[in-house]
This record gives structure tokens, C-alpha cells and sequence, in this order.
């Protein structure tokens, strides 16, 4: 089973403009629609998409709870076992000018101890061989807790994947996670260097490895970098022209990678296939589906470059 874990949820509310965004000034849509946002969730539904099942933890409350339930309902292989808080499921505003786009993201409820240990009771139903996806920013305050939780499951087998805040993705490397996924910007601050082309983004993933964590996977703007005991390998992506949308294109990534790692153990390949995932989305309104996956599949290419 592959469960994943989205600290601060959000109920994303989109608003479409048939001209740019005029500040100070009254401006009415065309267009209003809500989706269950998060980038543990984003995985759950590309997941979704190609057919694995996952069980979708994390925390949820308030007058949203019940609205952001409902919208996952449509995916069929996505099962909620959210932890319930006091307080509301933030909502964030997606503003969609004719060429630009504003977002605007509220901070989210106060999560108590008392809800992270109900949290952390629901993975000890996981065992040995499931995955955990950590992604997204996990609040400050409640970043010892889920070190803590993290290292349980590691030392329990459970196959750890992080796409989270710097300091947990340095803390956890000891332990040896499964994968750390990360981009070149974040790999500076995680490493504490400069990194201002592909290939030192290339020599920073190779020491991200050197470190601790059993797969390494960076995204720069136009490379996806993979880092294991296979070796390391880089695909470009095709067509950055065509790119409307970059919201949910690294979470793509992971969901693509892993479902193919699961089935083969074949690098080379489940880079592809994570990589086209991850361009179906920018290529896309919204997140990846298996039809234009597919199509983007056949023309992606991967090396091997030690």
C-alpha cells in the first residue's frame, strides 16, 4: 500500500479572469471552481489516475471538512483516513489572469499534540513494504513529532519518501529514507551551496545520495535528476513552451516514479515514466491523466551518465 501524508491540506478555490488581475479595482470571473488541494493529495490523484490505490493521511477540520471530503469522492482509488481538528481546512485563492496568475494561501489551522498522536496511531497500521509520502510543509512546531513518526516507520521497513521542509529532509538523511525528492533551489539550502546550472544540480544530488537517502530525485527547470545504487541518470524535459500549468509537477514526479518502482525496480524506466507524469501535468489545466502520460512517454529520453 502507498499512503500519503499532507500536513496542511488545502480547499483550493479557483477563479478564471478573461483579463489580467487589476489591483485596487473590482474584478469579476468567469469561472469559479474548488479542489482538494495538498501535494500528498496531488500524489494520491495522479496515483489515482493510473489506476493505485492509496490511503490519503493528514489533517482536516472545521465547516471545509465535510465539502473537502466530497471532492475527493470522484477518485475511486483514493481512500480518506484523515485525522480530524478543531480547527478549519484552510482555503486558498487561485486567481487566473488572461496571462499571469496570483495566488494567495492562508496559514491554516494550529495542529495539537493531541491531534499529531492520532496522526501518528494511523501509521502503525502500515507495515513493512508499504510506502509513506511526506509532501508538502509540515509546520514548524510539529517538526520533532514527525521526525519522530519518520523514523518509527523507517525502523519498521516502511519505505519513507520526503518532499518536505529542508530541515527535515537534512535530519532524516541519517536514516536512510527511501526517496528525497527536492529541486535545485532547495538543494542549496539543503546542502548549503550554490547551485546555478544542471550539472552542479547534478553533483549536489550525487551528494544528497552520498548522505543517506536511498533515491534521489532533483528537478531544475529543465532536468530531471535521478541518484542510486543504479547509478545516475537525467531526462529532459521536452517542451518547456508548452507548459501552462506547474502546480503539481513535482508531486507528479514521485507518484510516476514510484508506481513504476514498484512494478520493476528498473531506474532508467521509472525515471521516464516519473518524468512524463510530471509533464502531462505542466502540459495540462490539471493534474497528469494516463492518456496524455502515455502519449508523452513514447518521446521521452533518459541517459545514463555514470
Amino acid at each position: 500500500m502507498i499512503c500519503t501524508c499532507t500536513m496542511n491540506p488545502s480547499l483550493d478555490y479557483y477563479l478564471e479572469f478573461d483579463e489580467n488581475i487589476k489591483n485596487g479595482k473590482l474584478n469579476r470571473s468567469n469561472l469559479e471552481y474548488y479542489e482538494a488541494g495538498g501535494k500528498g493529495i496531488n500524489v494520491s490523484i495522479v496515483l489515482n489516475n493510473l489506476g493505485i490505490p492509496t490511503k490519503a493521511f493528514g489533517f482536516i477540520g472545521g465547516f471545509t471538512k465535510d465539502f473537502y471530503i466530497s471532492l475527493l469522492a470522484k477518485y475511486e482509488n483514493i481512500h480518506p483516513n484523515f485525522t480530524y481538528t478543531d480547527g478549519h481546512t484552510r482555503v486558498n485563492v487561485k486567481l487566473h489572469g488572461k496571462d499571469e496568475v496570483t495566488d494567495i494561501h492562508a496559514m491554516g489551522p494550529y495542529i495539537t499534540h493531541e491531534d499529531m498522536q492520532k496522526l501518528v496511531k494511523k501509521t502503525e497500521s502500515m507495515y513493512e513494504q508499504d510506502y509513506f509520502v511526506l509532501a508538502g510543509n509540515t509546520q514548524e512546531w510539529l517538526i520533532d513529532e514527525t521526525e519522530e513518526m519518520l523514523k518509527k516507520l523507517i525502523n519498521e521497513g516502511v519505505k519513507v519518501s520526503l518532499d518536505t521542509n529542508v530541515k527535515i529532509m537534512q535530519d532524516m538523511l541519517q536514516y536512510k529514507p527511501f526517496l528525497c525528492k527536492t529541486t535545485s533551489k532547495e538543494l542549496e539550502e539543503i546542502l548549503n551551496v550554490k547551485i546555478e546550472n544542471d550539472q552542479q544540480a547534478i553533483v549536489g544530488a550525487k551528494k544528497l545520495y552520498a548522505l543517506g537517502a536511498k533515491h534521489v530525485i532533483v528537478l531544475t527547470d529543465t532536468l530531471a535528476i535521478l541518484v542510486n545504487d543504479h547509478g545516475t541518470f537525467t531526462c529532459e524535459f521536452l517542451d518547456q513552451d508548452s507548459v501552462v500549468n506547474t502546480v503539481g509537477t513535482g508531486d507528479s514526479m514521485i507518484a510516476g516514479f514510484l508506481m513504476n518502482y514498484l512494478r520493476t525496480k528498473d531506474s532508467y524506466d521509472s525515471l521516464k515514466f516519473g518524468a512524463s507524469c510530471s509533464s502531462a501535468t505542466a502540459y495540462s489545466k490539471g493534474l497528469a491523466t494516463r492518456e496524455k502520460i502515455d502519449a508523452i512517454y513514447q518521446n521521452t529520453v533518459v541517459q545514463k551518465i555514470d
